[in-house]
């Protein structure tokens, strides 16, 4: 099978998402073409030898870094996106158009060849909470952002939630197919669980950004550095440098708060870390950390949200919390019970089981078939 990826920025220095599907795809014997753009996941424009360096797990698989620019999308919830040209690749045969992911210039060029080409379009969805909202009240921008999903054959979403959210936006439900998030179990699932003693690391790997809501943590993390025997670490890409500045400026006072850098530590390195890693995002499409240092046995405690609330059910393979001021109280419960920090690990970790990757796979092979039967 000849499937043809679009995929605005395909950064192989992560294997999650669209990178490690690529690359299971392949070993499956399937013909892979990745067209997307030079730009890296953390927006800079990269030179191509680079991106080679970083994509050596491929051997067959041929991707296309084509000619890029940034442009303003005022009509859209980025403020920007990254364009690339489209090149003679994706004007050759395939069977399958698989194009990533809501409101990406990916999924409308994927719904402009699907009408030219008469090429079967698959679609992933990742609808963040705030582009439902905007396309529910406003007509022009539901018409906007649902027109490749209305072109594709198949949408895919992470849970029965994301899959209500575009039904209710018209979107055949016949047409949508719910996969879960998948992760290299094999991997995170190496580190080791958390041993009683008498100091602890609370970690935060992601992007620093708004939404991945840091900024709610940290009065919490302040009063752990002052009043508990622990550290912080973080680690992540800065999306917005001066929002990363504002939140890491009361926590840099504290000698026992640490940045690791934006890249300097693999995943599952990061987690080896830490006892127990937080995740106080705004909202989340996929929310692959929380299973990641899930597989990893660690103890996470994350904002109460889709697809979170999904994951961890609270004070049994994790904790949530609501409001801010909540979070303190689980992070002091979990310090003040060293066993309760293993016993919870090592129930998370059966949970994140069930996203391995290798139990994942098949659902997209599943709905490929689907497609080319219908």
């Amino acid at each position: 099978m000849r499937i043809l990826h679009l995929i605005d920025s395909f950064d192989a220095r992560f294997e999650r998402d669209q990178v490690k599907l690529v690359e299971l795809l392949e070993r499956k014997g399937y013909h892979n073409t990745v067209v997307t753009s030079r730009y890296s996941s953390d927006n800079r424009l990269t030179d191509e030898a680079l991106f080679k360096s970083w994509e050596k797990q491929y051997h067959v698989t041929k991707i296309i870094h084509a000619p890029s620019i940034r442009i303003p999308t005022p009509l859209l919830l980025d403020p920007s996106k990254n364009i690339y040209l489209p090149t003679k690749g994706v004007f050759e045969e395939f069977d399958i158009i698989h194009a990533y992911s809501c409101a990406t210039y990916s999924s409308f060029l994927g719904a402009l060849l699907n009408a030219t080409k008469r090429t079967k379009l698959v679609m992933r969805s990742d609808m963040s909470p705030v582009a439902y909202t905007k396309a529910r009240d406003s007509s022009f921008y539901r018409a906007l952002l649902t027109y490749p999903f209305r072109r594709a054959s198949a949408v895919y979403v992470y849970s029965d939630f994301e899959k209500q959210c575009l039904s209710r936006l018209g979107v055949l439900e016949n047409k949508i197919h719910v996969i879960p998030v998948g992760i290299n179990f094999e991997k995170f699932s190496n580190c080791s669980t958390v041993e009683p003693k008498d100091s602890f690391a609370i970690g935060f790997f992601g992007r620093f950004a708004f939404v991945k809501g840091i900024h709610r943590a940290v009065p919490a993390l302040q009063q752990v550095l002052k009043e508990e025997n622990a550290s912080v670490i973080f680690s992540g890409i800065l999306d917005d440098s001066e929002y990363a500045k504002e939140v890491m400026i009361p926590l840099k006072k504290f000698r026992n708060f640490s940045y690791k850098g934006s890249l300097s530590l693999h995943p599952s390195r990061f987690y080896s870390l830490c006892d127990v890693v937080i995740v106080p995002s705004v909202y989340e499409t996929g929310a692959i950390t929380v299973l990641e240092a899930m597989a990893s046995g660690k103890a996470v405690v994350a904002s109460d949200i889709y697809p979170i609330r999904e994951y961890i059910q609270h004070e049994i393979t994790g904790f949530l919390f609501s409001d801010a001021k909540e979070l303190y109280p689980c992070l002091k419960k979990l310090l003040d019970n060293p066993d309760l920090i293993k016993k919870i690990g090592e129930r998370a970790r059966r949970k994140a089981e069930q996203h391995d990757w290798k139990k994942i796979i098949s659902k997209y092979e599943e709905m490929y078939r689907i497609v080319l039967c219908n």
